[in-house]
């Protein structure tokens, strides 16, 4: 693959997705730009999801839905996108189980589906990275721990749980520099929910994260805890649905949407 692609030209990386040429972790590609997980239903239980992300924004970070069922375009994010093909790897549930990993969605897309683009934490992870908070204890192939906490999500129709939250160590004056950049970045998953003693929010061992490896905090730093979409899946895989298609961890639809560009004006 070539390298200054994947700096420089999220197209570039879509269409060498597209092609066969990569399908590995897009961790760190193309710094700057936002980075989606994709969720793929068939339309019976479209309403239920896309009302569920509004009531959750925080964690369910909506950035793009399918303008119709059946369509595997999402022309707002990017020139060219095809859902079907765009992602390096996808994985595919029937009735909750998963049944295989695959590289392309093609041979098995219907004309009921309807896919939802949800921005991850890397745009906040960038503008962190920007502001100096680096995180050098994060192993960059494996991304943040990931925990089920007791903090609730508002009910839509069939769908409701738990919020899934990340975990970030920082010293206490590092914290206030954190809320500030998400403050005024305002990048998705950008404000945490709690900081402090895990316990509080139904996390009692930092070593065991339910995704993710777990990260070292030391003496002088405290746990902070923010929302993850992987919220929504939390809530997918409790209702068991026919059929739901997600990318693999770490396998994101790279956008043509800059950071920036999230930002409230």
């Amino acid at each position: 693959m070539d390298p200054s692609a994947s700096l420089t030209a999220p197209h570039a990386i879509r269409k060498m997705i597209r092609e066969g040429d990569y399908s590995g972790p897009t961790i760190g590609f193309v710094p700057g730009f936002t980075q989606c997980n994709i969720i793929i239903l068939p339309k019976e239980y479209a309403y239920d999801f896309l009302q569920f992300c509004h009531l959750n924004s925080d964690a369910c970070s909506l950035m793009a839905y399918s303008p119709a069922p059946g369509s595997y375009t999402l022309d707002t994010l990017g020139t060219d996108i095809d859902i079907r093909t765009d992602l390096p790897r996808y994985r595919v549930f029937k009735q909750g189980q998963l049944i295989e990993d695959v590289n392309d969605i093609s041979p098995i897309w219907q004309s009921d589906l309807v896919a939802f683009a949800l921005a991850s934490y890397l745009s906040y992870d960038y503008a962190l990275d920007c502001a100096g908070l680096k995180h050098t204890s994060i192993n960059p192939l494996h991304g943040l721990p990931l925990y089920i906490s007791t903090l609730p999500c508002q009910s839509a129709g069939i769908f409701s749980g738990f919020n899934v939250v990340s975990m970030r160590a920082f010293r206490p004056d590092e914290i206030v520099k954190a809320v500030q950049v998400g403050a005024i970045n305002r990048s998705p998953h950008g404000i945490p929910v709690h900081f402090g003693e895990p316990a509080d929010i139904g996390i009692f061992d930092l070593a065991k994260p339910a995704f993710g490896e777990p990260i070292e905090v030391t003496d002088k730093k405290i746990p902070v805890f923010w929302t993850s979409n992987m919220t929504a899946q939390l809530a997918i895989t409790k209702i068991a649905p026919k059929l739901c298609i997600i990318n693999s961890p770490e396998h994101l639809l790279v956008t043509d949407q800059q950071d920036v560009s999230l930002a409230i004006k």
